[in-house]
């Protein structure tokens, strides 16, 4: 009878340890990083934390994006060439990688939270500024600038997110991310169908600044940053950063805070009264090879800061293993990110051209010199686009000089303005294609969140990428918006997956002191792949259909056989 009444009893004290690490840590003895946060379990804070990431993923989908969906109709208003839209598009990520070290180092040496709040708020402001530009020049400084700031709250998300959370939530956290990021991909095209299509023309100072309805939608962008700016303020540091940095009273005090808030009790209940001191087992190894003895009762060692510090983080780095998994995360990041955003960022453009293509179609069909409808294949659609592009921009620069030789006079340019007919198109379907490719997206994501522990993020990089690299060449063969909408719709979805698994195995590989900087890095070398893409993309373009799309599509197929090189990192503790 008793054997058979102990089990109820200690039930309640089996599921608490369940979610603990192996071998139990006493609750006398000092705790690690991974039993203090399983111990504070999951519940209402965890949702909140979600809840306030999700501005937060917006404001960094939106500061990337927004101008993909904004080159079709500023096309005529800023006499934008192919290449200069390469350049609009490519311009935020030049701005992130030259802050990328810059942010991990004051991440990792100046905590998580107050760079979250600086950088939401600054960047902001910089998209108002973006809105009210008059010309490219000023658009790009301010997109520039935007990169720069956007780059750390990034990078520093991903860390902090998974700092609050224990080894059974961790890797499905990274996947919500992603469910976020495509709800945010899904919610820009919509905010784009509302505004954008609209004829809205402010005039104000007698000229001086003329607003468009694509301005205003800039405008309106920049909303969920100062949502995330002032959300985050109310958060807590992360405690394991606080720990890492051998301030272990406030981060008891956070721990007790979380216990309290997930379960409904008192902060005095937290089982965990002590936490390892990290800096001491850090630095315990060290003196033991050097051959120094430790004084029996140390101060409290001080954590290093500095520029020195950020030298010494970058060094642990080069070395063993952290140097083949660091290389193996930046190659794969930047060949996942070189097809991805270059494709995601010109799919508004080229869902553009098709809607463009078809309506000169039915208007003439001669000048085609094309059969009829589902004729055509998307070669065809983007060599009409580009020589249409190649006329304008050669009849805009005729006009100029002519207004330069000869004055403004409405006489001698009538019969250059009849030519000249550059119209924007703000079809509710070019949208609606993007709309839906952020449906799918949530939908596959909300599938790897309950799979992500089964499949592995290795897994997932290796066949998922496969897939999508056979898409991205497949679309050379579309012949009609529905099979290029499926087509893009896999390549945009797997990509976007495989890139978020990616930086949740580096926040498995790499320790707490080094963590958000390798993310950062990692990150940089794949907006180095978006910058090249970007750039280069029109110009394969010009040269012929067939470049572009090998392109996109062979890069991913190479870095999905590089990724088996990884190491396993699901459910493996944080360091």
């Amino acid at each position: 009878m008793f054997r058979r009444m102990s089990p109820p009893q200690t039930e309640v004290t089996h599921l608490f340890f369940s979610t603990l690490p192996s071998p139990i840590t006493p609750l006398d003895a000092p705790a690690d990083f991974e039993t203090a946060i399983a111990a504070t379990g999951y519940g209402r804070f965890n949702y909140l934390l979600l809840l306030v990431a999700m501005p937060c993923c917006m404001t960094t989908v939106f500061e990337t994006t927004t101008m993909s969906y904004v080159l079709p109709s500023a096309e005529c208003d800023l006499n934008l060439s192919l290449a200069d839209k390469g350049m609009l598009n490519a311009i935020t990520y030049t701005g992130m990688i030259t802050s990328a070290f810059l942010w991990g180092f004051l991440s990792d040496t100046y905590g998580r939270k107050r760079l979250l709040v600086v950088g939401f708020l600054l960047d902001s402001t910089f998209n108002v500024l973006c809105a009210l530009s008059q010309n490219m020049v000023a658009i790009m400084v301010f997109k520039f600038m935007g990169g720069f700031v956007i780059c750390g709250p990034f990078a520093v998300l991903m860390a902090y997110l998974s700092e609050f959370h224990s080894l059974q939530h961790r890797s499905r956290v990274m996947i919500v991310l992603g469910v976020f990021y495509s709800a945010a991909n899904m919610l820009l095209p919509a905010l784009a169908w509302l505004i954008i299509p609209q004829s809205w023309n402010l005039i104000i100072g007698d000229g001086v600044l003329e607003i468009h309805s694509w301005q205003i939608f800039l405008a309106v962008s920049c909303l969920p940053g100062v949502l995330s700016g002032i959300s985050v303020m109310f958060l807590p540091e992360s405690p394991k950063f606080l720990m890492s940095k051998g301030q272990n009273e406030r981060a008891l005090a956070i721990f007790r805070r979380l216990y309290a808030i997930n379960t409904g009790g008192t902060g005095r209940e937290f089982p965990i009264r002590e936490l390892v001191d990290e800096l001491r087992s850090v630095s315990a190894p060290i003196e033991a090879t050097s051959g120094k003895q430790a004084p029996t009762k140390p101060n409290p060692p001080q954590a290093p800061g500095g520029l020195a510090e950020g030298f010494r983080q970058l060094g642990i780095m080069f070395r063993k293993p952290h140097l083949k998994n660091a290389c193996l995360a930046y190659g794969i990041q930047f060949g996942i990110l070189l097809g991805l955003n270059t494709f995601r960022l010109w799919v508004p453009q080229l869902f553009t051209i098709i809607e463009e293509f078809e309506h000169e179609q039915q208007l003439h069909p001669a000048d085609l010199s094309l059969a009829g409808p589902g004729q055509a294949s998307l070669c065809d659609m983007l060599a009409y686009k580009v020589n249409k592009t190649v006329q304008l921009q050669q009849q805009w620069l005729e006009r100029d000089v002519s207004r330069a030789l000869h004055g403004p006079d409405p006489v001698a340019m009538e019969p250059l303005d009849d030519v000249l007919k550059c119209t924007a198109t703000t079809e509710g379907r070019v949208y609606l294609y993007s709309l839906i490719i952020g449906c799918v997206g949530i939908g596959a994501y909300a599938v790897t969140t309950v799979m992500i522990n089964s499949i592995g993020n290795r897994n997932i990089l290796t066949y998922g990428l496969l897939l999508a690299g056979f898409c991205g060449t497949a679309l050379y063969w579309a012949r009609s918006s529905l099979v290029t909408l499926i087509l893009s719709s896999c390549y945009i979805t797997i990509g976007s997956i495989a890139s978020t698994a990616l930086v949740g195995a580096v926040v498995a590989m790499f320790p707490t002191s080094m963590r958000t900087m390798v993310v950062s890095l990692t990150m940089m070398f794949g907006r180095t792949g978006s910058i090249i893409g970007n750039v280069v993309f029109p110009y394969l373009m010009e040269l012929g259909c067939l470049p572009p799309f090998v392109m996109i599509g062979a890069i991913v197929i190479v870095v999905a056989a590089v990724s088996r090189l990884l190491p396993r990192t699901v459910k493996k503790p944080l360091q």
